[in-house]
């Protein structure tokens, strides 16, 4: 075994799940409910990168990648969520299940079923230190995840949106009644959210695949990213998805690669009985 193998592994996988576990942090806080297609979100930005790729350089097929996973963020609640508003949280997270579903059998009628590669932004060998290899995409991953938290830190505290949003997310009638449109900031709430796990989706392609259920393992470790930062906090979110990338890496290396998948996923179970407020005790609160 290899620890320093297994730490490059843990950083460059847990980064795509502590975007996508930001993802979810940015929808819950402004409208109280969970997006459960947000790994889908993140195919969806991969496969519109690959399609992207073939007219663009790779790093615009990536922005665009992103571009597509905010459209279809914004699409998601407008065309889904929005409509049953008045029918309560537990019904608007259930329709996203059913988004999620809708969006994978697009891509399998569009893609089919066969993997996609996409060139990496960075071309060269891997850094060797020490007997583990580092990709240099994966670098790209861990920076581009610093990047974005520091962008969405910035823009909830210091730009006039981005604070009406927090406004939303700490009491939305009373942000409604001060005359912020709370119906808008849900809708970019969600655009953001798709965006920015559209463009996590796209950058980790070179190192993987594309392919047309890949979103829903992803979405599944972000949303234990997510409950690890208690569903609150977009940096917590972060480094809750690299703990899992961690706990993925070493049952593989330690156990089995056969028992990984059981094995974060019992880790969900877990966190859900034991801890559902996340590791730093908040609590997930309801909207209303």
């Amino acid at each position: 075994m290899n620890v320093l193998q297994d730490v490059f592994t843990a950083l460059s996988v847990g980064s795509v799940y502590g975007v996508v576990g930001a993802g979810y942090v940015i929808v819950h806080r402004i409208t109280g409910m969970v997006n459960f297609a947000q790994g889908d979100l993140a195919m969806a930005g991969a496969f519109g990168a690959v399609v992207a790729a073939s007219a663009l350089p790779t790093g615009a097929a990536m922005v665009a990648g992103a571009v597509v996973g905010g459209i279809a963020g914004l699409l998601l609640y407008v065309l889904a969520v929005h409509p049953l508003r008045n029918q309560g949280l537990l019904v608007q997270t259930i329709v996203t299940l059913a988004a999620a579903i809708v969006l994978r059998s697009l891509a399998q009628l569009v893609f089919g079923t066969k993997p996609y590669a996409l060139d990496p932004l960075t071309a060269g060998r891997p850094i060797q230190i020490a007997g583990a290899s580092l990709p240099l995409q994966a670098l790209w991953l861990v920076g581009i995840m610093a990047l974005l938290y520091v962008a969405l830190t910035a823009f909830f505290d210091r730009t006039m949106t981005g604070r009406a949003m927090s406004a939303c997310a700490i009491n939305r009638y009373a942000a409604g009644v001060v005359g912020i449109n709370v119906v808008g900031m849900a809708a970019l709430a969600f655009t953001i959210s798709g965006a920015i796990t559209g463009l996590i989706g796209a950058v980790q392609v070179p190192l993987g695949f594309a392919t047309a259920d890949f979103g829903l393992a992803l979405g599944l470790k972000g949303f234990i990213a997510a409950i690890l930062g208690g569903f609150d906090r977009i940096g917590l979110a972060m480094v809750g998805g690299v703990l899992v990338g961690f706990v993925e890496s070493f049952a593989a290396s330690t156990i089995s690669t056969s028992y990984q998948e059981v094995i974060v996923f019992g880790l969900l179970l877990v966190l859900l009985v034991a801890r559902p407020g996340g590791l730093t005790r908040l609590r997930v609160s309801e909207r209303v």
